[in-house]
């Protein structure tokens, strides 16, 4: 199998004995967070990747 095109993610090459071109999910890339806002300020108050469900800092923005 040749090496995922997704870039959602970091792939990683593991090599076995029957697949010599075997590929694993690895860290998320954060590529489209999305804001999440306090109530009813509307200060930002961190990010949210809906590809991993990872909360990131408010101040640290993933750039794609």
């Amino acid at each position: 199998m040749p090496k995922p095109d997704d870039p959602r993610w970091e792939w990683i090459h593991v090599p076995d004995v029957s697949n010599w071109d075997q590929w694993i999910k690895g860290e998320c890339n954060h590529l489209a967070p999305a804001a999440v806002h306090a109530q009813p300020t509307g200060e930002l108050v961190a990010w949210l990747c809906p590809d991993c469900d990872t909360q990131l800092p408010a101040h640290e923005r993933p750039s794609a």
